[in-house]
């Protein structure tokens, strides 16, 4: 009987080789990354100069520089060429993945109808978690919100991006950084898309406008009085059943099927 477990010793050999090791630039990558990300290196400071890093990881000048390139398509390193040029260091931020995540979104043929889905799927549960976890900072903050969406409310486009303002600080207060993360990854689409749905409202009565506009705050200020509440179903519900009805208002200016749109 053949012994268990050993399979064809040709086929390892192959598997094996197949496992690529790292080049040593992308090692070196690694581990300045590691510093950016652990705070060892500050945000916003100069890495440390070429001759410096060749002597530290006591690697050749041209495998410093292709780790410096790897970091600068990662966004971790802003380089600036020229006798007084140097590496900046950049600390990974909301930003960052914003701009990556619109598009990839876009490369990908994503739809508005997809995009507003998504945030109907994960925005009510935040609800939840606001009013179950952090009712009292998270009343102060969007009641102070509110009052400044009805202060721009005979402002359309500034009305709408403290619209959607309102949602991330909703999903902030929440405490849920994976969920925040996803919030501010859309963020920059959902205020662009929704700036549009306003420039496309074929409704010029400003009266009408405003009414609509004021239903949708008082939906608002219904949410805040939940989570002060700390009814996090009603909180859920309540924003679920917000979210269903906003958007086939703000899917039939702009339509479900058209397509993300972040590169100018």
């Amino acid at each position: 009987m053949s012994a268990p477990f050993i399979g064809d010793r040709e086929q390892q050999r192959k598997n094996a080789a197949a496992v690529r090791t790292p080049k040593t630039a992308e090692l070196v990558a690694r581990q300045i990354r590691n510093a950016i990300i652990r705070g060892q290196i500050p945000n916003g400071s100069s890495l440390p100069a070429e001759a410096h890093l060749i002597a530290e990881f006591e690697v050749s000048r041209p495998t410093i520089r292709e780790a410096v390139r790897i970091l600068e398509s990662e966004g971790l390193l802003r380089v600036a060429r020229g006798a007084r040029g140097g590496a900046l260091v950049r600390k990974p931020d909301y930003e960052m993945v914003a701009r990556a995540t619109g598009v990839t979104l876009q490369a990908q043929g994503t739809t508005i109808g997809d995009l507003y889905e998504m945030r109907t799927l994960i925005e009510p549960p935040a609800a939840r978690l606001v009013a179950e976890r952090n009712s009292e900072a998270g009343v102060i903050a969007l009641r102070e919100h509110l009052q400044r969406e009805y202060e721009m409310i005979h402002d359309r486009q500034a009305q709408s991006r403290a619209i959607g303002e309102f949602h991330r600080i909703m999903i902030e207060q929440s405490g849920n950084q994976s969920m925040l993360l996803v919030a501010h990854a859309l963020q920059d689409l959902v205020g662009k898309h929704l700036m549009l749905a306003r420039a496309l409202e074929p409704l010029q009565d400003m009266t009408e406008l405003e009414r609509r506009t004021r239903v949708g705050l008082r939906s608002h200020a219904k949410l805040i009085d939940l989570i002060e509440a700390r009814d996090g179903a009603g909180a859920e519900a309540h924003w679920r059943a917000h979210m269903i009805a906003a958007g086939k208002v703000w899917l039939a200016e702009v339509g479900p099927n058209a397509l993300v749109d972040l590169i100018d």
